[in-house]
């Protein structure tokens, strides 16, 4: 537990009340119950809330101070304040210590000090898991692998041969770190190149033969990654997610691919092969970048947009095909004045039949 002022200290908050106040939990404003639950508002519309709940400790915005509880802690930023919170009152995921008996560990294989291994995990030969990093059950660390210092990996996860992994990566559940990537050809020319180069189907993919993936996958150090994503490892080089980045659920990484430094990549996101995402971009849910393209840094790709050429960096890009937001909103417009318009030239046509009619005769 912790008290008021010790929280407002944490968070960088104003106090106002009574500070040695003991907090149990952080709770939504309507699911307080006494005096050791402290509310969380984040916005103005959450105040109404405060009506039916038994709210006696809450933080809240600059500007609102004038709600009638009797402890309060006010902050600028609420939303960074809830990071903070959240991390103050962490209730981390159980893992025992040491290593579990069922744990297979390869005898070449070097563990850091205070590191925690889960019941039935495997780590392979020559694989190296860094100081205080934490796996879970059914974790699977293939061969001349390298998980830095205080990782987390969830259950299920598979990391491959030759992964490196930096120090504090978080990854969730059932993720796939270096599976083979996608990647095939056609002994004679195939369907996707006659389509490409004359925009019909002239080809036919009779045979696929496999290339085989010999690189690695690289997440650098404060990376986390979703349940269920997959990162395939590069087919020579390397598929790199660079520093801080952080990536959703079930996304899909490529081989080869490069995502720069705190990038955010949200859930069913598909980034093809050798496709390049530049620093601090930001992909929103089901967009689909195609191999070989790239998102320039500080970009913003909205949910769902559909890429079919190089996004600029610092700009906005919306729909499918995607295009910049200013020319999506302006054809928005347009369209929604479609029926009027239709509408109008169906009675301009009538109106020009009758004249015609009447000039003729």
């Amino acid at each position: 537990m912790k008290t008021l002022a010790e929280i407002a200290s944490h968070v960088g908050g104003s106090l106002h009340g009574d500070g040695s106040v003991q907090i149990e939990r952080i709770v939504h404003p309507s699911l307080a119950q006494g005096n050791s639950d402290l509310a969380l508002i984040l916005s103005p519309n959450a105040i109404r809330f405060l009506e039916k709940a038994k709210v006696l400790n809450v933080v809240l915005p600059a500007g609102l101070e004038g709600v009638p509880v009797p402890n309060r802690i006010v902050v600028e930023r609420p939303r960074l304040v809830l990071a903070k919170l959240t991390q103050l009152f962490e209730r981390p995921v159980y893992i025992p210590s040491g290593a579990h008996p069922t744990a297979v560990i390869d005898p070449t294989a070097t563990i850091g000090k205070d590191v925690c291994i889960g019941p039935n995990c495997c780590v392979g030969p020559n694989s190296k898991i860094g100081d205080r990093s934490r796996l879970a059950a059914n974790v699977t660390v293939g061969a001349e692998v390298e998980v830095g210092c205080d990782g987390l990996i969830h259950a299920g996860t598979y990391i491959g041969d030759r992964s490196k992994i930096g120090d504090r990566v978080i990854i969730q559940p059932n993720a796939t770190i270096g599976g083979d990537g996608f990647a095939f050809v056609t002994p004679e020319t195939g369907s996707v190149e006659s389509v490409r180069a004359t925009g019909e189907v002239r080809h036919f993919n009779t045979n696929l033969v496999r290339i085989f993936s010999l690189g690695n996958v690289v997440i650098e150090d404060d990376v986390e990654i979703g349940a269920g994503a997959c990162i395939d490892r590069g087919t020579l080089g390397e598929t790199r997610i660079g520093e801080g980045s952080k990536l959703d659920n079930l996304v899909q990484v490529g081989h080869n691919v490069t995502i720069g430094k705190n990038c955010l990549i949200v859930s069913q996101v598909g980034l093809g092969g050798s496709a390049k995402v530049g620093d601090r971009a930001v992909v929103g849910g089901q967009a689909g970048l195609p191999d070989h393209m790239t998102i320039g840094n500080d970009a913003v790709v909205h949910a769902q947009a559909g890429i079919t050429s190089n996004v600029p960096e610092r700009s906005v890009v919306i729909g499918s095909p995607a295009q910049p937001k200013r020319d999506f909103l302006e054809r928005e417009v347009y369209l929604k004045k479609l029926p009027r318009l239709s509408k109008q030239l169906k009675e301009l046509k009538q109106q020009i039949a009758l004249l015609s009619e009447k000039l003729g005769a």
